[in-house]
Order: structure tokens, then sequence, then C-alpha cells
């Protein structure tokens, strides 16, 4: 007879969840508080523990295992875009870990309970070195097999009146929009990722989403104002056209500070699906 000890189960489960949490952020190149990752590998851990009572064995049925998976996605990214992309790729980093550990360890001579349950006694460190090997080729795979395949993508960091917020941005070589009077690079970042770096007032006027010089016009009358002005851009199918623009009080890319840049606001997403939501001058780098 297996005994198996729910603290262990708990802990285990806990440290799986965890990795398996932070490796989907990591493929799917979404920054995410480590805070949040704990969270949903918290919700993970008790599904797995009452999965062992006799009277939660309906959890065990491959609907409530879909459940589990899905409820921890959104308790860490729920908040995030690309959400459906988010959880394929955690199912297929799970299930890519759960079936090297469960060839590894058939090999070692492991013979399943009839139960149903999947508790595996394997040593931590034939884990570990299952669970980096997971990560590589899954890492490797994605990255193929991407939207943005050979893309660079950086972690920024702005900072304005006290406030930050963090985001991830695309090193786009063909972005070379730079402010008229000072020649600082700019980055384009999405007005909705921007926005808790402004007022309330600030805020409701930015959602209106009016063209940037009626913006500009409106925001005047905010405390806000004074701060933001316009910088005049071309691209495919808009001769000529104008952004509202900032300049930060700090900027850190991939941990590195930064200064002389200026940030746009973009009324429109900058991807498609939602792996980034800024577009990275490469003269900021």
């Amino acid at each position: 007879m297996r005994i198996i000890y729910v603290d262990t189960l708990f802990v285990l489960n806990l440290a799986i969840n965890y990795l398996l949490l932070l490796v989907t952020a990591k493929i799917a190149a979404v920054h995410i508080a480590r805070w949040r990752i704990a969270v949903g590998a918290l919700v993970g851990a008790v599904y797995a523990v009452l999965a062992f009572f006799p009277q939660f064995g309906f959890l065990l049925a491959a609907p409530m295992r879909i459940v589990s998976g899905v409820l921890m996605v959104l308790a860490v990214f729920g908040s995030k875009r690309g959400l459906l992309r988010i959880s394929l790729i955690f199912f297929a980093v799970s299930a890519a870990f759960g079936g090297a550990i469960f060839a590894v360890s058939l090999l070692g001579g492991w013979t399943p309970s009839p139960s149903g349950h999947l508790f595996v006694p394997i040593n931590l460190r034939v884990l570990g070195i299952t669970f980096a090997l997971c990560y590589g080729i899954m890492t490797l795979v994605f990255s193929r097999l991407g939207r943005d395949v050979g893309a660079k993508l950086l972690q920024i960091e702005i900072t304005r009146r006290g406030k930050s917020v963090t985001c991830t941005g695309l090193l786009d070589t063909g972005h070379s929009l730079s402010d008229p009077i000072t020649g600082a690079p700019v980055i384009v970042v999405e007005m909705d990722a921007a926005l808790p770096l402004f007022s309330a007032e600030a805020t409701t006027c930015l959602r209106k989403m009016n063209s940037p010089v009626d913006l500009l016009q409106e925001l005047e009358a905010t405390s806000d104002g004074g701060s933001l002005y316009l910088i005049p851009y071309t691209s495919v199918g808009v001769a000529h056209g104008f952004l509202l623009a900032f300049r930060p009080d700090g900027l850190r890319i991939d941990g590195r500070e930064k200064s002389h840049v200026s940030i746009a606001l973009s009324p429109t997403r900058v991807s498609d699906g939602g792996r980034y939501t800024a577009l990275v001058n490469g003269g900021t780098l």
C-alpha cells in the first residue's frame, strides 16, 4: 500500500505548478508579477490535494482537470491580452512535462495506480532534469512557431509622476520615429498600457479616443495639462498624422536605465497577437 502525505503532495504540486506557469509566461513573452504566479500555483496545488480525497473523486474527471488548468491561467494571466494563446501554451507545456515524467517513471519500473491518481514517486533530481529538458524543447518549438519569429522582445518600465507601468516591447528595426524638436528616439506604447501613468481625469479624456489634437486641448484642463505634446508621423495609409507624447521621468529597458527618450501613445494595438504592447525604436538601445 502506497502512503501519500498531503503536505508532500501539496508542496510538490505547488513547486511544479509555479515552474509551469513561469515557463508559460516566458514562452508567451508576458511580463507578470511573481506573486500572481504563486497564486496560480496555489490554485493548482489545492486542486491536486482535494482530488485525492474520496468525496472529491469527481475532480479527477477530464473536464474538471481542464477547468482547474483554466482557473490557474485566469488567476495569473486574466488581465493579459491573447489569453487563448497563453492558455494553449500552458496546456502544451503541462502536457509535455507530464508526459516526460510519465515516460521516465515507466522506464524506472513504476506502475500506474488503478485508482486513476497520477502521483509519481520520482526523486527531485530526475524531476529537475526532466523539467529543464522540457523547458528547452518547448521554448525552441514555440520560438519557431511563434508569430514573430526572430523578434526581440524587451521588458520596458516607464515612470511618470510617481507612477510606473511595465510592458513588453518589440524591437522594431523599421521604427525610426523621433522627436522633431529634441531628436530623441520615440517608443510607441498602446494607450491602454500607459493609462495607469495618468490621473483619473486625464484617463477619462484619453479613453474617448478622439483625435490627438482634440485630446491635447481637453487635457489642458486636467492636472496632466502641459506635460503632453504632439509628434507628427507618417505610415502606410497615413500621410500626415499625430501621436500624443510625453517625456518619462524614468525609463528602464531590460533593467537598463535610459534617458532622452520620448513615449508616444498609440490609440490602436501595435500587435495582433498581444505578445507586446510597445514598439521600441532601435535608437534607444
